[in-house]
């Protein structure tokens, strides 16, 4: 009788008294504010205001502040670790291929300067820039490689990357001017780029930098000196990497179709070392891209439209080969002097030896990697283990050009040259972790450390052990791609291969795993 008659009192009085409360609460708050009391103090009045409210039933949720003013009430399945809303990638990359007696010797190296922000356990922003370059070293199949309608090739060989993360930056401007600088300093120039990194002119450069007196502007001026800022993280790789390259062409009617098809993958193992706490973590690799493309060869089209129109798209075809003429004329001009002029013979005579192949086309790119990290303290102490899968689809729209040049002694010269704009991307990563101070997520670090034993691990985290967290992004970005190749009547001249690529990567969403609810909004790294 006594709850009911109380449920009644509750049911009529309800709204006037929330009102009250509202009031009195807004009242100490203003109170709280403008009173000045120790942090301590006022958070825990700030609490119980809070419980007061919830009391209301005004609130879902008061979580008990510690004397950090952080939350104490941390939901344990959420990531410590932090999380990444937002991360900026330009990279430069360069290949190039020596034709032996049998094989194709194929160095490659990559430059790549990434700005990413994150949020960090205590939801702070914070922004760092990491800046590396790897290396590749191989043998391939002869470039050109073919056997009717198919062609391609296969490579294989070593690969070491180099990184630096500097970190701590507080603004999101200050990082990016770093970021800028050095972008410019590291891969501003393709030249200087490719003979700082190429492994086979790399040691030249770098035994350049050691001279005596002008080592250290030899050094600045090829991009290889460091920032004044110190590293926050550091870390080194090497392993196996290899890949393949297909092209079949096809004859659809008037049409001519090209599709190319290639992939690359690499088994790396490495170590990275914070030098802030002095962490180190060993890891192994494993990743791999492929891609698929179909492209349209515009030239061939253009034969089937009428005369009126095909005459119109052959004018602007050879005003495209005149822009060509006109670089090589001004380039020319300022090594011999203002004097040196193409004239109009020689340009005809060029052009009739230079053949201009416009395609478009679509290409699809799948990359997914995963990475195995053991992590320990500065005194050798096992932290935990982690596991991070990366995987991204992307589509494509490109447009490519072809330049193909002949002289009267059989000498050949083909310059491609083209550009792909991202439709969609997408990219998904997932990070898991267990931590060696949780008695429970304990064993299985040791049984893991014992045996080797990945599906154990995988096991726990599906029954709830350690954390779990995944974010997808959409992506944003386009590439560039420059191409030679050269051959005489007698032999390969072999061939180089300059590449650009820009991407953004913004947070689409983000969730953590709870045991018994499944993946659940991440609301901190919102």
């Amino acid at each position: 009788m006594a709850a009911r008659t109380a449920g009644r009192r509750d049911a009529g009085e309800g709204p006037i008294s929330y009102m009250v409360v509202v009031l009195l609460c807004a009242a100490l708050a203003l109170a709280l504010a403008l009173s000045g009391v120790s942090g301590r103090v006022a958070s825990d009045i700030a609490a119980a205001v809070c419980r007061v409210i919830q009391v209301a039933g005004l609130v879902q949720d008061c979580r008990t502040p510690n004397r950090d003013g952080q939350q104490a009430q941390r939901d344990p399945d959420e990531p410590t670790s932090g999380c990444v809303p937002y991360m900026e990638s330009h990279y430069l990359e360069e290949t190039v291929g020596i034709p032996v007696r049998y094989v194709d010797v194929r160095t490659n190296s990559r430059g790549t300067l990434q700005l990413i922000e994150r949020v960090g356990p205590d939801g702070k922003r914070t922004w760092e820039v990491v800046d590396f370059t790897w290396g590749e070293g191989g043998v391939g199949t002869p470039d050109g490689l073919s056997a009717g309608p198919v062609g391609g090739g296969l490579w294989g060989g070593l690969s070491i990357t180099n990184g630096k993360v500097y970190g701590g930056f507080t603004s999101e401007r200050e990082a990016r001017r770093f970021f800028d600088d050095l972008r410019e300093h590291r891969i501003g120039s393709d030249i200087k780029f490719t003979l700082r990194t190429n492994p086979i002119t790399g040691g030249f450069v770098w035994l350049g930098s050691k001279l005596p007196w002008i080592g250290d502007d030899i050094d600045d001026f090829m991009g290889g000196s460091e920032p004044d800022r110190k590293p926050t993280e550091e870390y080194m790789d090497g392993g196996l990497t290899g890949g393949f390259r297909a092209d079949l062409n096809l004859s659809v009617g008037p049409a001519k179709l090209k599709l190319p098809f290639k992939g690359r993958g690499w088994l790396l193992t490495g170590t990275r070392v914070n030098n802030t706490n002095g962490q180190t973590t060993h890891y192994f690799t494993q990743r791999g891209e492929f891609e698929a493309a179909v492209q349209i060869d515009v030239s061939q089209l253009v034969r089937t439209l009428p005369a009126s129109v095909r005459r119109q798209v052959q004018q602007g075809l050879d005003e495209g080969v005149d822009v060509v003429l006109d670089m090589i004329e001004r380039q020319l001009r300022s090594q011999y002097g203002n004097g040196f002029v193409l004239l109009p013979d020689q340009r005809a005579q060029m052009k009739a030896q230079i053949k201009l192949n416009p395609s478009v086309g679509f290409n699809y790119k799948h990359r997914g990697g995963t990475q195995w990290g053991v992590t320990y303290d500065r005194n050798g102490n096992i932290v935990g283990i982690s596991q991070v899968q990366n995987g991204q689809d992307i589509v494509y729209v490109r447009a490519d050009g072809k330049f193909e040049g002949k002289n009267s002694i059989g000498d050949k010269t083909q310059i491609s040259a083209g550009g792909q704009w991202i439709l969609f991307a997408q990219r998904t990563v997932t990070q898991k972790n267990l931590d060696y101070s949780s008695a429970e997520d304990r064993a299985v670090i040791d049984r893991y450390l014992r045996d080797g034993d990945d599906d154990a691990v995988e096991q726990a985290w599906e029954d709830g052990a350690g954390t779990m967290s995944r974010l997808t992004y959409d992506n944003t970005g386009d590439t560039s791609k420059l191409e030679g190749r050269g051959s005489t009547p007698r032999r390969r001249l072999g061939f180089i291969e300059i590449g650009r690529e820009t991407e953004r990567a913004s947070l689409q969403s983000a969730h953590y795993y709870k045991e018994g609810q499944g993946w659940v909004p991440w609301q901190r790294c919102r």
